[in-house]
């Protein structure tokens, strides 16, 4: 069902507005990721999330990862922040990690106050879902 529905695709291909506020939010952006890692295959989960932490700087890199750690809503206790397989993991399973008050612990990182509320990192995490938007619009 998440595969075949276009229309959200397309909302996050363009960084389209999912609730009518004018922006993605990221908690927006992360449920779209959350789902996106829970059905994809893990291969094609792995080459497109290499692809993304590909294009990050390695201070970049390391902020998410320290974040990842620090946030109590994320199940991730360490990481090797400039390995990539390292932040693939533990963004993969802080997205599959069980929803705590109606929220994936990805979502509660990059909400309001959460460990990964920067701009920096939310202008990230809506890239990563506009990247996820735009190669499932081609497929």
């Amino acid at each position: 069902m998440f595969f075949e529905n276009n229309d959200l695709h397309k909302k996050m291909a363009g960084a389209q507005d999912l609730d009518g506020d004018g922006t993605i939010s990221p908690q927006e952006a992360a449920a779209y990721i959350q789902q996106y890692i829970q059905n994809a295959a893990p291969e094609d989960r792995a080459k497109l999330m290499q692809e993304y932490f590909g294009q990050m700087s390695p201070e970049q890199k390391s902020a998410l990862g320290t974040a990842l750690v620090q946030s109590p809503a994320t199940p991730v206790t360490s990481i090797a922040p400039q390995s990539d397989p390292a932040l693939i993991d533990a963004y993969t399973k802080s997205a599959q990690a069980p929803a705590q008050n109606g929220q994936s612990p990805l979502e509660a990182a990059f909400g309001q106050g959460g460990m990964l509320s920067s701009p920096l990192v939310k202008a990230g995490l809506v890239g990563l879902a506009g990247m996820i938007g735009s190669r499932l619009l081609r497929h």
